[in-house]
């Protein structure tokens, strides 16, 4: 069920925190094609995230990398063309294991160092080991906040990005990976329509994990809850979090339960007392290809 640009799982959760007015608001930004403002963007960028769901439930996160004009738009910004990256072994690293012509595909375009970011959702139209083409069903920008700054640029070093390891059971160093993370992008997807990938930030901690669960805060921000929306009529994710040092990736499938009256006890969900818990099923660390030379900025 739609109403306007939401289905009924984000009408849901605007409802029940009392936001759906402001989600009115900031939907007014999503469009069906991408702005010339924004084709600009995204001819700019290096690296963006996909969003994936497999037919049989389970939902991926994962970030491609690339030479400056990797993606591209056409002159109407109705469609968006993304070079894949070089030799890796795909028949191994979700999503482009199972992809296929027809699906579904959320991606979002994040520039850490200027805190910008477009989402651009819609369907794969065109498919091969080395190009994607995705018809835009929706494209709107999202606010700049709880981003680290950080410059990705060109590096000689250039990694094959084949599977490091995989398992269903987080490790010690895995875990310690994730309590260290400020930066995080999650995918979600709803049932009968788009898969959503956004981004999560925070200071090093912000996740916490216990007994093998993360537990995220859900900070306040536009109010459209896509994320949560999609979660709470199809509790599967998909994390990834970054080795900005050794360009490595680790995705994570699982599923998600929410807690929007949890509460906090010192601030950590900025007031709002919402969060949301993840049980990992599957993860998969594997390398950046290209590699970026990741700096901080402040």
């Amino acid at each position: 069920m739609l109403e306007g640009p939401f289905h009924s799982g984000e009408l849901a959760v605007q409802e029940k925190t009392g936001e759906r007015n402001a989600a009115i608001l900031n939907g007014r930004a999503i469009d069906n094609t991408i702005s010339p403002r924004a084709r600009a963007f995204v001819a700019n960028q290096r690296y963006c995230v996909f969003g994936w769901a497999a037919p049989a439930g389970p939902v991926w996160a994962t970030l491609v990398t690339g030479e400056q004009g990797f993606a591209s738009t056409n002159e109407t910004g109705s469609s968006l063309s993304i070079r894949l990256p070089g030799p890796r072994d795909r028949s191994r690293v979700p999503p482009f294991s199972e992809m296929r012509a027809g699906d579904r595909l959320g991606t979002l375009f994040i520039e850490l160092a200027t805190r910008r970011r477009l989402r651009v959702n819609g369907i794969v139209s065109e498919l091969t080991p080395s190009f994607l083409l995705l018809q835009v069903e929706e494209a709107f920008p999202n606010c700049p906040k709880y981003i680290q700054r950080r410059l990705a640029a060109a590096t000689s070093e250039k990694y094959l990005s084949e599977v490091v390891t995989q398992g269903d059971r987080l490790t010690g160093a895995l875990v310690q990976w994730i309590r260290n993370a400020d930066t995080f992008f999650v995918a979600s997807a709803h049932y009968d329509g788009g898969v959503d990938a956004s981004h999560r930030g925070g200071n090093p901690g912000f996740v916490r994990v216990d007994n093998g669960t993360l537990w995220v805060p859900d900070y306040p921000g536009n109010s459209m809850f896509g994320t949560l929306g999609n979660f709470t009529v199809n509790p599967h994710g998909g994390l990834v979090f970054l080795d900005f040092h050794r360009n490595l990736q680790l995705q994570l499938s699982g599923h998600v339960r929410i807690e929007l009256d949890r509460g906090e006890e010192a601030g950590e969900t900025g007031g709002t007392g919402r969060w949301w818990a993840f049980l990992p099923k599957a993860w998969i660390v594997s390398s950046l290809s290209p590699a970026l030379d990741w700096s901080i900025i402040d």
